[in-house]
């Protein structure tokens, strides 16, 4: 009798043991499927919906609640696969990548890269259907980017061929009308004529100096200063037509702003280019404001770097929203004379001095163009 209690009792412990063993083990699974960064949904057979990860929560906006027990259609997937009945092809090949799109709760598209397999029991019968699958949203942007880098570099090796070319022409199109208004009399009124053909040819100069500055920037010869000295040197060009359009110019620099390391010349040319881009934008008058102050910013590997910011303001129209994506695209512009270069080249000089360049604009309210340089002085 007591022998039959004591296999009972081993009985019973074993059992205690094995649904513990079993219960760890389905947490395990779980906390696994739960930390895994790509979305997994599991169906019955009938595409209901039975789970959903965190993963998969946070790609489509919606909590575990609102999408037990609804149709996988609530995501719109099978539609997009043009199947009949079910979303799964039933056939040997299960493990099909393919691509789509699914509705995320607040009512847009993403695009998902998805594989879907069956969900099979110990027995290894089908009880339903997995879908594993990811965001493909910033893969695409990075699609994007890379291919219109390269248009933009087919673009460029094509245009700065074109202006090679046009260079010389215009060099002898110079030299011949100096030569005829030499043999003119200073009386003749044919000379208007040759100072004009000489005015577009000296502005087309000016607009290949420009593009050629763009596609083939200089070498940086860095010197330490601050940036109140760049632009000390800048407003003199433009003082005279600040007060001609009544521009109120305002400068607020933080007392202890440290130096940076800069091209003093390509430096000019960044924050010559914003100061022009406000004036034009206040044709009837306003203030153009610039700010400068010392932040410490997180870097991509998490530790802190001083920068100094420095915001160009202004109080004109502002930029329309469907254009700002697209302002430091090189020739980009919305002006009738305009190439498109100025934000482009300040995007670029900046960029290579480390720093970064945003445009923050409200319609009718104004422009502010926010850029951080890298601190590499200590304080004077």
């Amino acid at each position: 009798m007591t022998g039959s209690m004591g296999q009972a009792e081993k009985r019973e412990s074993e059992g205690v043991r094995l649904n513990q063993a079993l219960e760890s083990s389905t947490n395990i699974t779980e906390s696994l499927i739960e930390s895994i960064g790509s979305g997994i949904i599991i169906t019955e057979m009938n595409d209901t919906i039975t789970y959903i990860n965190q993963a998969g929560e946070k790609i489509l906006g919606y909590s575990k609640g609102e999408v037990i027990g609804k149709p996988f259609g609530l995501f719109g997937l099978n539609e997009k696969l043009n199947v009949s009945h079910s979303f799964l092809d039933q056939s040997d090949n299960l493990d099909t990548r393919r691509e789509g799109r699914m509705n995320r709760k607040e009512g847009n598209e993403i695009p998902v890269g998805f594989t879907i397999n069956y969900h099979l029991s110990l027995s290894g019968e089908a009880i339903g259907k997995i879908i594993i699958f990811r965001d493909l949203t910033k893969v695409y942007r990075i699609q994007e980017e890379i291919l219109k880098m390269d248009r933009l570099v087919s673009l460029g090796k094509l245009a700065s061929g074109i202006a090679h070319e046009i260079r010389n022409p215009l060099a002898g199109i110079k030299t011949t009308a100096q030569a005829l208004g030499e043999e003119m009399g200073k009386e003749d009124p044919k000379r208007e004529y040759l100072n004009r053909i000489t005015k577009e040819i000296d502005r087309l100069n000016e607009l290949l100096k420009t593009f050629f500055s763009f596609a083939k920037p200089q070498t940086l010869l860095l010197v330490p200063c601050h940036i109140k000295e760049i632009i000390n040197a800048i407003i003199p060009f433009l003082i005279k037509e600040i007060a001609d359009k009544g521009i109120r110019f305002v400068e607020t620099y933080h007392p202890k702003l440290p130096r940076i390391r800069v091209d003093k010349i390509q430096m000019h040319q960044a924050f010559l280019n914003l100061f022009l881009n406000a004036i034009q934008a206040m044709p009837g008058g306003g203030e153009l404001k610039i700010e400068a102050n010392p932040v410490v910013i997180p870097s991509l590997d998490g530790s802190m770097q001083n920068y100094v910011r420095v915001v160009v303001s202004d109080t004109g129209k502002g930029i329309p929203p469907h254009i700002l994506p697209k302002i430091f695209d090189p020739f980009f512009t919305t002006k009738p004379k305009g190439i498109g270069l100025g934000l482009s080249i300040t995007y670029q000089i900046i960029k290579k001095h480390g720093g970064t360049i945003k445009v923050d604009s409200q319609w009718e309210k104004g422009t502010s163009f926010i850029i951080n340089l890298p601190e590499t002085f200590e304080n004077l």
